[in-house]
């Protein structure tokens, strides 16, 4: 579970547990993120029901919303 700590090294041990559980589970590309999502809890998970419906669509993926999130918690010298 996620509940959008600013620690990146809890974001980074989520995004490795999950591609972990998505290759070993065989996780079509079309489900990651519908998975991925039910690991969000209180603030990550308010943020995404925030922005959800502007981005969700045939082409977001997996790697779509590890950017969108890592926009929104990693500061501007960490994304660079």
């Amino acid at each position: 579970m996620y509940d959008g700590n600013y620690d990146l090294v809890v974001l980074k041990e989520l995004v490795s547990g999950m591609d972990k559980i998505f290759t070993v589970v065989e996780v079509a590309k079309e489900k990651k993120v519908n998975i991925g999502i039910h690991y969000l809890t209180g603030e990550a998970d308010i943020w995404w029901n925030t922005i959800k419906d502007k981005l969700v669509g045939p082409e977001f993926t997996w790697s779509k919303f590890l950017d969108e999130y890592r926009a929104q918690v990693y500061p501007v010298v960490v994304q660079r």
